[in-house]
């Protein structure tokens, strides 16, 4: 006789959207939020979920965040989306997604991170 099992990553989008403005980016958007877990199967039958995380995902940046309190991604998962509001408090930064933007002081001219001369102007930047 033989076994047929394995544990295998499972990810699950939850109906959760909230509107928000970025605190990276500072551009309006919404978080979409999924879980992550690893499953234990036998005979192709997922028996155990175990290694829940919670994540919060911008969609103007695509910053990802990992959601801190339990008790809040929880009735998240169960569909109680609308008693929920994720605050700063509530998530863990996992990546920032490409949200630099710093502007000349002089003339405005919006720089990439890498620059210690405005092209445009030519204004010191350090």
């Amino acid at each position: 006789m033989f076994f047929i099992g394995g544990i295998y990553p499972k990810r699950k989008e939850l109906e959760y959207y909230q509107t928000m403005i970025c605190s990276c980016c500072s551009k309006y958007g919404r978080y979409e939020v999924f879980m992550e877990c690893s499953v234990f199967s036998l005979f192709f039958i997922p028996l155990i979920k175990f290694n829940k995380k919670y994540y919060a995902k911008t969609t103007c940046c695509n910053s990802l965040y990992l959601i801190k309190n339990q008790e809040k991604a929880m009735m998240l998962e169960k569909g109680q989306g609308q008693n929920v509001t994720l605050t700063e408090y509530d998530l863990e930064p996992v990546y920032i997604g490409s949200c630099y933007s710093k502007m000349c002081p002089s003339c405005g001219y919006e720089l990439s991170e890498n620059y210690n001369y405005c092209p445009n102007c030519g204004t010191n930047l350090s």
